[in-house]
Formats: C-alpha cells, structure tokens, sequence
C-alpha cells in the first residue's frame, strides 16, 4: 500500500514534466514560421521616407490570397526609395510573417 502514493508522484511528475519540456527546448532548434511570399504590380500611392514605406494600389496577389486593394508596406531596409514617384507603377514581391507585410523587391516599370 505505501507504494501506490509513491507510483502516483511519479506518475504526476512524469506528466508534469512532459508539460514543462516543449518550452525548455532552445528557440534555435524549434521551427519558425515559413515566410510566405507574393508579387505584385501596383501604382505609388505614397512615399514615407522617414517610416520607410510605400503604399501601394496594387492588385490582386493571388499566392497571398489578397484581392486588390490600396495598402501601406514597410520595405525592407536595403531597399531604396529614391526615385519613386507617386503614381508611378512598380513590380514588387511581399513577405508576409505573422501577418505582417513587407517589400522585399521592388522594380519600377
């Protein structure tokens, strides 16, 4: 009869311990969400230099699963924003991680 508490608290440790494990492993070693991308065409519809970003009339983006739509995008910090013009059209390509959006080509025609 002792040995029924005994088996019990190791039963619960295991189970307890099988909880804690998943959040002790390394974030190196999990998985990280895969980037989805998509390419589009679209027409400048405003420039932020100091934010970085364009918004875009663009339209639809089918690998995204986006209908066409005028939107702001954060673009990617290489990327350079000299020489756009509002109104003028660029080929881009998005990634989207986490539902966040950003340019990271962009190709004026």
């Amino acid at each position: 009869m002792t040995s029924t508490p005994r088996v019990l608290a190791a039963a619960i440790a295991l189970g307890l311990s099988a909880l804690v494990l998943p959040a002790a492993v390394p974030s190196a070693v999990r998985a990280a969400p895969a980037a989805q991308t998509g390419e589009g065409v679209g027409v400048v519809r405003g420039i932020d230099v100091k934010a970085h970003s364009l918004t875009l009339q663009h339209g639809p983006i089918a690998a995204l699963g986006w209908p066409g739509m005028t939107m702001s995008f954060k673009v990617k910090p290489a990327l350079s924003l000299s020489g756009l013009k509002l109104g003028q059209t660029v080929d881009f390509t998005l990634e989207l991680v986490g539902g966040s959006a950003q340019v990271t080509r962009l190709r004026p025609r």
